[in-house]
């Protein structure tokens, strides 16, 4: 179980963003914003969720990097990815709510995804490359 910082700052603004579309939804606060500006912020705080782990990532998803995911995770999430991608392009253009609505649900299902996975897989320590102190 290797949870870190990291997947805290991602909790935190995916918490966020359902929190304030919830919100919103429900007529309780920010009734003024427009559907295409709640999908503005929705949508910043599901990418700042994505980067909060963007070194880790470029790991992942370098050349013979050293955390590689099991491959049906790996299409599963991307597909996922690319259904808030769209969802959320879709809502802001066209000022959908209906697109809102998954957009918050698909950032929610990658962020438990995400977190699960990080809670019960053992993270490899980095490899370490270039000349080191320990080399004759």
């Amino acid at each position: 179980m290797r949870l870190t910082w990291r997947d805290a700052m991602a909790t935190l603004f995916v918490g966020a963003a359902v929190v304030v579309f919830g919100l919103w939804r429900s007529d309780t606060a920010m009734t003024e914003m427009s559907t295409r500006a709640m999908a503005v912020v929705v949508f910043a705080l599901g990418w700042l969720g994505c980067t909060s782990d963007a070194k880790r990532m470029s790991g992942v998803y370098a050349p013979g990097g050293d955390d590689r995911m099991p491959t049906a995770y790996a299409v599963l999430m991307s597909l996922l990815g690319v259904a808030a991608l769209v969802a959320g392009v879709w809502a802001i253009v066209a000022a959908s709510e209906t697109m809102l609505a998954i957009l918050t649900g698909t950032m929610v299902v990658l962020w438990l995804g995400t977190t699960v996975r990080h809670a019960v897989t053992e993270m490899p320590l980095p490899r370490v490359t270039g000349p080191t102190a320990h080399t004759a």
